[in-house]
C-alpha cells in the first residue's frame, strides 16, 4: 500500500509501546513552508496530502489495551489507562482515550484538501510524454478523481469516531483550526441526528466517486488498503447501526432499524466479500489477503505486541499484557456431541454443571481457542501453565491476574530472544461484522425470520452463517433474541475494539461494565486440576458514561452545554 510510504503512526499499547524497535510505517513529509497554491498544484504533493489524511485513522492494535476497560479483559499493568475507566475517575479534564484533537485535526486536513483539490495540475505529466504510452497521465487523472472519494470517506470516519463518543459535534465544511478560539467560540454543536445524517451523506457522495468495480483503475487497485466502495458502505452500515440503537435513539436519532438493515445489505449485495473459511486466518500474518477483510491497516513487520502479550513463560516477555477475564471465557458455549463425536448442539457454559467444570476448556466454541490462551494449552511448543505456581501463573511477577492470556492477534512464530518480527494487519471492517450488523438490524426491524424487502437473508440466517463458519450448530428462531445477538457479537469480535462501544450503544453499561470481573484460580494436585472462580475486582460505570464528556477546554472556548451529568 503506497499509503504506508507516507504516513507515520507509532504503535501504542497503554501509554506507549516503547519496546518497538522501528516505526512500522515510513513517513514522507511535506515541507511546511510550501505555499498553499504550490502544495495543491503539485500532483506529488497532493498525493502526500491525501496519505496524510489517512494517518488520522484509529490505531487499532495500539488501542487494543482498551479491551481492558470492558468486562472482557484486565490489564496486568496497574497503571494502564483502562483502569481509569474501570474505577470511574476519568472526566472532562482527564480522558485517556479521548480523540477530540486527533479527529478534528483529521477533519481539518480533509477540508483543506477538499477546498483546494481543483488546483491540482497534471498537464506537466502529459507534456513529458514522448511515446504513445499515456498510462502515467491517465493514472494520475484517475487518481485525482478517486482521491476526492477517499477524503470524503475519511472525513465521515473521523466524524463517526467523534459522534460515537461525544454525541453531537459541530459540522465543518471549511478547514477551521480548532486550536484557534476565534474560529470556534460562536459555532454551535450540531445535533446527533444531524451528525449521523451528515456521515451518511458523506458516505453516499464518496460511493458515487469510488465505484464498486475498480477494474478500469488498475493503479488504484494495486495500492492495497486504500478506500473502496465496500469500505464506504461498511462505514455507513456501522454508523446507521449505531444510529438505530437505544443510546442514539434516545439522543434524537431518526435512523431506523430498517435503514440499518438496508445499509448492511448494500455491503452484502456487492458480492465482493465472504467469510474466511478459517477464523484463525483473520489474525495471522497473511490476513490482509483474506476475502473477509473490507478495510484494513497494515502495520508491516513488528513484534511489540508479542513482547507485551506472550505468556511470561517465554523469556523476553514484558508481562505488560491485556488478559481475558473469566466473564469473557464463560461466554463461549460448550458443544454437545454424540457417542461418535458428532456435534449435536451447544449450550451455555455452566459452573454448576459437573461435566463442564471437570474439564472447562474442552469442547468449547472454536473461537475460544483462537482468542484465549488457557491453562495447559500448547503455545509455541510450550505447555502454558496458569495454575498457581505454574510457568505463567501467579505468584510470578507480571503473571496474568485472570488466569488467561490473549491469543488473538498474537503470532507464535515471533522469537522474542532473537527479535524476529512478523506482519500484522488490523481490520477496520470485515464481512463477519457486516453479517452481524445485518442480523441485529433485521431482527429489530422484522424479527428472526422476516424479510419483507426480499433481501434473500433473514436475521436468523445471517447469524447462523457466522456461527457455521466455525462449525457451531445453528440456532432456531425461538432462540434468537437481543441477548443472543449481544453474545454472538462478543464471541465473534472480542478484542476487536467493538465491545467498548456496543455495550454503550445498547445502554447496557450498568449491566456489563458495572458488574465485578472474575478470574480463575487453578490448583494442580498431581496430574489433576481444580478450578475456582473468584472475583478479581469491582468496576464502576454510571449512565452518563455512555457518552464521553466534551473536553472542558472546548466548553471554556464555546460555552456549549456539557453532556448530561458531566
Amino acid at each position: 500500500m503506497k499509503v504506508t510510504r507516507y504516513i507515520i503512526i507509532l504503535l501504542t499499547l497503554g501509554a506507549t509501546l516503547t519496546a518497538c524497535k522501528k516505526d512500522f510505517l515510513n513517513v514522507k513529509t511535506v515541507d511546511a513552508d510550501i505555499p498553499v497554491d504550490q502544495l495543491y498544484s503539485n500532483y506529488n504533493y497532493v498525493q502526500g496530502v491525501v496519505w496524510n489524511v489517512y494517518s488520522y485513522l484509529p490505531d487499532g492494535l495500539g488501542n487494543i489495551d482498551m479491551e481492558a476497560a470492558t468486562d472482557n479483559a484486565e490489564a496486568t499493568n496497574v497503571s494502564s489507562r483502562a483502569q481509569m475507566f474501570n474505577t470511574g475517575i476519568w472526566n472532562q479534564y482527564n480522558n485517556p482515550y479521548g480523540v477530540w484533537t486527533l479527529n478534528f485535526d483529521g477533519i481539518r486536513q480533509a477540508n483543506l484538501y477538499l477546498k483546494n483539490k481543483d488546483k491540482a495540475d497534471i498537464d506537466y505529466i502529459k507534456n513529458k510524454i514522448t511515446t504513445t504510452d499515456s498510462t502515467t497521465y491517465f493514472n494520475a487523472r484517475d487518481n485525482l478523481k478517486l482521491m476526492e472519494g477517499e477524503v470524503l470517506f475519511l472525513k465521515a470516519y473521523f466524524y463517526f469516531e467523534l459522534v460515537k463518543r461525544y454525541g453531537g459535534v459541530p459540522i465543518f465544511e471549511e478547514p477551521l483550526d480548532y486550536k484557534d478560539k476565534a474560529t470556534w467560540e460562536n459555532i454551535p454543536r450540531n445535533s446527533v441526528n444531524e451528525c449521523l445524517q451528515y456521515i451518511s451523506t458523506l458516505c453516499d457522495k464518496a460511493a458515487t466517486i469510488i465505484p464498486a468495480d475498480l477494474s478500469q483503475y488498475a493503479a488504484y487497485r494495486a495500492d492495497a488498503g486504500r478506500v473502496t466502495n465496500g469500505a464506504i458502505l461498511a462505514l455507513k452500515s456501522r454508523a446507521l447501526l449505531y444510529g438505530a440503537s437505544p443510546l442514539f435513539k434516545e439522543l434524537g436519532s431518526s435512523v431506523t432499524w430498517a435503514q440499518a438493515a438496508e445499509a448492511a445489505y448494500d455491503v452484502i449485495a456487492l458480492n465482493a466479500y465472504s467469510l474466511d473459511a478459517s477464523y484463525d486466518n483473520l489474525y495471522g500474518a497473511n490476513n490482509s489477503s483474506s476475502s473477509e477483510f473490507i478495510f484494513y491497516k497494515r502495520y508491516g513487520a513488528m513484534n511489540a505486541l508479542e513482547y507485551f502479550s506472550f505468556p511470561i513463560a517465554f523469556e523476553g516477555s514484558t508481562g505488560n499484557s491485556i488478559t481475558p477475564t473469566q466473564n469473557f471465557v464463560d461466554d463461549f458455549e460448550v458443544l454437545q456431541k454424540d457417542g461418535s463425536g458428532n456435534i449435536t448442539g451447544s449450550v451455555p457454559f455452566d459452573w454448576n454443571n459437573s461435566t463442564h467444570t471437570a474439564n472447562p476448556y474442552a469442547n468449547r466454541d472454536p473461537r475460544f481457542a483462537t482468542t484465549v490462551i488457557y491453562n495447559d494449552k500448547t503455545f509455541k511448543s510450550t505447555q502454558i501453565q496458569t495454575y498457581t505456581g505454574g510457568n505463567s501463573g501467579l505468584p510470578k511477577q507480571n503473571a496474568t491476574k485472570t488466569g488467561y492470556y490473549m491469543a488473538k492477534w498474537i503470532n507464535p512464530s515471533v522469537d522474542l530472544l532473537n527479535g524476529t518480527t512478523t506482519n500484522h494487519t488490523w481490520s477496520y471492517f470485515r464481512y463477519g461484522e457486516i453479517l452481524l450488523n445485518y442480523a441485529e438490524a433485521m431482527f429489530n426491524a422484522y424479527g428472526a425470520e422476516g424479510d419483507p424487502e426480499a433481501y434473500g437473508m433473514t436475521a436468523l440466517q445471517a447469524i447462523n452463517r457466522v456461527r457455521q463458519r466455525v462449525n457451531m450448530p445453528a440456532i432456531t428462531a425461538g432462540q434468537l433474541n437481543q441477548t443472543r445477538i449481544e453474545h454472538e457479537r462478543n464471541v465473534e469480535m472480542g478484542f476487536e475494539n467493538q465491545r467498548f462501544w456496543d455495550v454503550r450503544r445498547w445502554k447496557k453499561g450498568t449491566v456489563y461494565f458495572k458488574a465485578p470481573v472474575n478470574r480463575i484460580e487453578i490448583t494442580k494436585t498431581g496430574t489433576n486440576f481444580s478450578y475456582m472462580v473468584k472475583k478479581l475486582e469491582d468496576r464502576s460505570f454510571e449512565e452518563k458514561m455512555n457518552l464521553y464528556p466534551i473536553p472542558q477546554s472546548e466548553i471554556d472556548k464555546t460555552n456549549w452545554t456539557q453532556n448530561t451529568n458531566w
